[in-house]
């Protein structure tokens, strides 16, 4: 983001809270800031919330935030101690791909949350440049996506806000993390204006369209259907709010036949389902419609051992001493290579020299005897 596209509203770049040096805009919305920041203490990049919300606070001289108007104060305060909450919960989560809070403080009159840095790329760029992706790609996003969304939900805590866009694809090793919950987002948007401005639009169930609706485990999974849905078919589902009386989404069972498995299709299906009572209701009862997560391949060391392992036993008679894994000596001429005692052509040389000994001292003492009787 360039200094022409620096929200109004966001701190300078350089600007310092406490130990933490403002770099850049990371990104901006309804509900706040988010800078890319730099911290002093430990050498380290790293993602610092603001709550700002903007259709009822503004920030003043000396870089406060502060309501509108009074009457925004309620909502302002309220939607600060949402915030913080959330702050609260986050920080309780140490999950490889859930984006790990380090710490949350206030100043200005309002609240940051310091995050950590993913450095990466956004699934949604990642589609993009992608299209579409193979049954087997979308699991190795999917499987991991949702370990972390169980662990969340076990907590009874919902995202409410997943999408490609919030979800990024490690640089290190390509794995994903979630970012950006929505919870408190969601909540401070209902009490202050309408909640339509505040969902997203293809991925956002019918009953986060309402103040009172029955959110779950139930509406984090119509999410991850419709992000299935756009990376299997590169198209969008059709928002919630216009699959109410006559459906126009075609089914993905019936989009994709060929593209992947009929058993991960209908999964997807279930989950997209409009009546929050008809998907499934946990992350286990959804992964198990799914199929099998991808086969991650171990470390060349650990598959070597477990070769050696899994070997049957060798009988004892048939065990043969293990080939000889040095480099070889380099070859010498014929004439320095000795004969071993047990090369035939040199045992035939040493039998016709014994006979031609025995020979030559056998002629020796009949001549000797020849000698005697003469004389």
């Amino acid at each position: 983001m360039n200094n022409a596209q620096h929200p109004i509203n966001a701190l300078p770049n350089g600007y310092r809270l406490q130990e933490y040096e403002l770099v850049r805009v990371l990104g901006f919305g309804g509900f706040g800031m988010t800078y890319l920041g730099y911290d002093h203490h430990l050498d380290k990049p790293v993602a610092i919330k603001e709550y700002l919300p903007s259709d009822i606070a503004i920030r003043t001289v000396g870089n406060s935030v502060v309501p509108q108007a009074s009457e925004f104060q309620g909502d302002f305060s309220w939607g600060l101690d949402r915030f913080l909450d959330e702050a609260r919960t986050l920080a309780r989560f140490d999950h490889r791909h859930l984006v790990k809070v380090y710490r949350f403080f206030e100043a200005h009159n309002t609240a940051y949350i310091v995050m950590e840095y993913v450095e990466g790329e956004p699934l949604s760029a990642y589609l993009n440049r992608k299209g579409v992706l193979t049954e087997a790609e979308l699991k190795a996003i999917l499987h991991p996506i949702l370990d972390g969304l169980e662990v969340v939900h076990r907590a009874d805590f919902l995202h409410r806000d997943i999408k490609p866009g919030n979800i990024v694809i490690r640089d290190e090793d390509h794995s994903p993390v979630l970012i950006d919950f929505g919870a408190a987002r969601q909540a401070v948007g209902a009490k202050s204006r309408s909640v339509t401005s505040i969902v997203t639009p293809g991925y956002a169930p019918i009953e986060q369209y309402e103040s009172r609706g029955d959110q779950g485990p139930w509406t984090d999974i119509y999410a991850l259907g419709c992000l299935c849905y756009r990376a299997l078919t590169d198209d969008v589902p059709v928002p919630a709010m216009d699959r109410v009386r006559r459906d126009p989404l075609i089914p993905i069972s019936d989009r994709c036949k060929s593209g992947a498995s009929q058993e991960f299709l209908a999964a997807i299906d279930h989950a997209l389902q409009v009546d929050e009572t008809a998907r499934p209701q946990s992350v286990s009862a959804w992964r198990a419609e799914l199929g099998d997560a991808p086969v991650v391949a171990p470390p060349v060391e650990a598959k070597l051992e477990a070769r050696v392992d899994d070997a049957p036993p060798v009988p004892e008679t048939e065990i043969s001493p293990p080939p000889d894994t040095q480099c070889p000596e380099p070859a010498r001429s014929q004439d320095a290579v000795p004969k071993s005692v047990d090369d035939p052509e040199q045992q035939d040389k040493e039998r016709k020299k014994d006979r031609l000994v025995w020979i030559i001292l056998g002629v020796t003492v009949l001549w000797f005897m020849i000698s005697c009787l003469s004389s």
